[in-house]
């Protein structure tokens, strides 16, 4: 890892830019390490026999389609993890947030959270993403008012590897980035609109989330070695907060989830992505989390071209989402460990 630590502390984030290169990897077993704690290995991608496609497919789905696989990129699970190469990207959409999907695949189970300790998702990342160019500006539209949009992008917003932690009931996200040179840990209120929630019959009762609760808000850059596996985990703490680890180091807090960090008053990267509304913590509506993986690009202006806020919606040409960038990405050992006190 690059030298460079930095630290910010705040009323509802704690965010600590260095970890360890070293990597403590999980046992190939689901275990019971203390009465009130157990562990899944929920994929390692072995089998007897060898491990393929039909696995797979009995781990995760595509609710979203096959994306960037039926567009060129490659799925292989060679070596005992899964690899997929979208370099370059050559998908993009200019609505909603469709175009940040490149390639997801989304857990078949869901893990609950319990009524009282947390749930801690993990697993081994190792990214590539040529073609980005850190700060580079993006142009577009306001469809609404036809007035110039520009914005600078950080590198994982033009490419990133991606593990995510999602309650599609509530729409409640955290996710890793990971780039050639950095990784950035996010969290993200999904809209009713992207989640269909409200209409989900494993969702009863679930709430309407508009532009006055939902954001997304990307917390730090924390510098990697190019090529380097990365063990990233999210831990999910009933009470409502999550913590954000680094191969086995904790590098970012953040408390009262549901309430956006600008409203809590607590540092995030500037210019990423403001609040429209105050939020709501969100814990009484959490019931499980699936866990996902996938490439995802970020280039869009947020909301994200949502149907209540026309005045600030952007359009993107295709050219200004597809400029030569693209990800490759391996992921190994998901493990999912749950501690109840």
């Amino acid at each position: 890892m690059r030298s460079g630590s930095r630290k910010y502390a705040a009323i509802g984030v704690i965010v600590v830019a260095a970890a360890s290169a070293t990597m403590s990897m999980p046992a190939h077993a689901a275990t019971a390490t203390s009465p009130s704690t157990t562990t899944e290995v929920y994929d390692d991608f072995s089998a007897p026999g060898g491990y393929g496609t039909s696995n797979y497919d009995g781990k995760w789905a595509m609710p979203y389609g096959r994306l960037s696989l039926d567009a060129g990129a490659t799925q292989s699970f060679a070596g005992g993890k899964e690899t997929v190469n979208a370099a370059p990207f050559t998908i993009g959409a200019d609505f909603s947030v469709f175009d940040h999907l490149k390639y997801i695949g989304v857990s078949n189970k869901a893990f609950a959270v319990p009524a009282k300790g947390s749930v801690t998702f993990e697993s081994t990342i190792t990214a590539l993403t040529p073609g980005t160019e850190p700060g580079r500006v993006v142009t577009g539209t306001y469809t609404q008012s036809g007035a110039p949009y520009a914005a600078s992008t950080i590198e994982a917003q033009q490419a990133g590897v991606v593990m995510n932690v999602v309650d599609f009931c509530t729409g409640q996200l955290f996710d890793w980035f990971v780039t050639s040179t950095t990784v950035v840990p996010l969290i993200e209120r999904l809209p009713s609109n992207v989640t269909g929630n409200t209409t989900n019959p494993n969702c009863p009762g679930a709430k309407h989330v508009g532009p006055n609760l939902m954001y997304t808000q990307l917390l730090s850059e924390i510098p990697i070695q190019t090529g380097v596996a990365q063990r990233v985990g999210i831990t999910y703490e009933r009470g409502g907060s999550v913590i954000y680890t680094l191969n086995g180091v904790k590098v970012a807090k953040v408390q009262k989830v549901g309430i956006p960090l600008d409203v809590q008053g607590v540092p995030f990267l500037t210019s990423t992505y403001p609040s429209l509304g105050r939020g709501e913590q969100v814990d009484s509506q959490i019931a499980s989390f699936s866990v996902a993986h996938g490439l995802f690009s970020l280039i869009d202006a947020f909301p994200f071209q949502h149907p209540d806020t026309p005045s600030l919606n952007v359009s993107i040409p295709m050219e200004q989402r597809l400029f030569g960038q693209g990800a490759i990405g391996t992921w190994d050992d998901f493990t999912v460990t749950t501690t109840k006190k």
